[in-house]
């Protein structure tokens, strides 16, 4: 019999090398030719398993084994955009026993692990005690419009997971809300621009000021002076808007200057919006089923016909709070009325009793030795789109996680136990 794993592992970088970074909509999708390109590999990789395949029109793919009632497995082949501050091949590239690539870990690694563990349990004699269906997304990061889709096209699974979070498995998911607000401009602020997705913290922010200012203490905060107006460059760390404290905002960094600086107005701004809890804005809020709000400005920028600046915030909010609610404590806070709700997942809650919930953990805990719990996560995965579903994996507790930042990785060790985790899994829950 052939090694899946490593078949796993060849499969998968060819499927990073494929760059599925949205772009201009094409025939063959209207995500743009990456996302069309990884969509056929991913049904070619299928049929050859025995699957029977549909790519939707650019949108989706589905691959479904089996009879019965539907389990879907869950996930997506497009990435968020990367730069070449890499030290590894972004496209991938194995290097001291680590692969690197973007997509490794989000989605395109967890789930070809999860589509060759189905394709070796079928070559064992194992047969699916369900109908098993695979869902691939073109557009989880840029918006659903794949699920939404979906939902107009076929029917949801009521039962499935997504390997797009954390081990051991996750019963809870934040609230996850992306904020367009519109305020006043400050004095002097000619134009002001920075970041590139509302759930990315900010790397780079650059705004030009009128007047001449001075020099800046932070070696991140570059600044240049031109007939009479300032220009300043302040540079930050990316992660995920899920965690932004592992991040290092750039957003802050010129606030903070141009606070030192000019003081009034600025130092306002800096107080309501350089706070990942929120606390400046009045929206410090938590509940002890999911914990604590978290708050990104990822996009601000001055170039609307209005004049004003505008900010796009992504917040994820403990289930036991509503967008509502926390759109009019920003209106509030902000001093707007010039605020809306851009996108939004509800929140997930399962409790951890569930039979689905248990047997993933079992699985993971058969594994592993180890003897864990269900956790809460700010990210938002397609487990949302189900009625019964989870986020289960790949990232283990405690390893580092390089999701949406440089030289996303994962150690061939973690991905053969990751691989191991999701066979046994899908053994235990879909097969007889």
């Amino acid at each position: 019999m052939k090694d899946y794993f490593e078949q796993t592992v060849e499969k998968t970088m060819r499927l990073i090398a494929i760059d599925s970074v949205q772009s201009a909509p094409c025939p063959a999708s209207p995500f743009g030719e990456g996302v069309a390109k990884c969509l056929d590999f991913v049904c070619e990789t299928a049929k050859e398993m025995g699957m029977s395949v549909n790519n939707e029109k650019g949108y989706y793919c589905t691959c479904d084994i089996g009879e019965g009632e539907t389990f879907g497995i869950l996930g997506h082949i497009d990435v968020v955009p990367y730069d070449d501050d890499w030290s590894a091949n972004p496209l991938g590239e194995i290097r001291n026993n680590t692969i690197f690539g973007r997509g490794i870990l989000d989605d395109k690694g967890p789930m070809m692990c999860c589509l060759h563990a189905v394709g070796q349990l079928l070559e064992e004699g194992y047969r699916p005690n369900c109908k098993i269906r695979f869902i691939f997304g073109g557009n989880e990061e840029s918006g659903w419009q794949c699920i939404e889709h979906y939902n107009q096209t076929d029917i949801m699974p009521a039962r499935g997971f997504s390997p797009d979070g954390d081990f051991p498995v996750i019963n809870c998911e934040k609230g996850l809300v992306g904020y367009e607000i519109f305020i006043d401009a400050p004095s002097r602020l000619i134009s002001l621009n920075g970041g590139s997705r509302v759930n990315i913290v900010m790397a780079k922010c650059s705004c030009e000021i009128d007047g001449v200012l001075g020099e800046s203490k932070n070696k991140d905060v570059k600044i240049q002076i031109k007939d009479g107006r300032t220009y300043v460059t302040a540079y930050g760390k990316p992660a995920h808007a899920s965690t932004p404290d592992k991040g290092d905002n750039a957003f802050w960094k010129l606030l903070e200057y141009l606070s030192d600086e000019l003081g009034g107005e600025y130092t306002v701004l800096r107080d309501m919006l350089c706070h990942n809890d929120g606390s400046g804005a009045n929206v410090k809020l938590s509940d002890e089923k999911s914990g604590a709000l978290t708050f990104n400005v990822g996009v601000a920028d001055t170039n609307t016909k209005s004049g004003k600046l505008r900010l796009l915030i992504d917040i994820r909010h403990p289930v036991t709070y509503t967008k509502e609610e926390i759109l009019e404590r920003l209106k509030k806070s902000l001093n707007t009325q010039d605020a809306r709700v851009r996108n939004f997942h509800d929140p997930l809650y399962l409790e951890k009793d569930n039979p689905l919930v248990q047997k993933l953990l079992a699985a993971y805990n058969g594994v592993t030795g180890e003897n864990l719990s269900p956790i809460t996560i700010g990210g938002g995965t397609y487990a949302r789109a189900l009625k019964c579903g989870v986020a289960f994996g790949p990232l283990f507790p405690g390893m580092e996680s390089t999701i949406h930042q440089k030289d996303e990785r994962v150690s061939i060790e973690d991905f053969r136990k990751m691989y191991e985790i999701y066979y046994h899994a899908i053994k235990k829950l879909l097969f007889t």
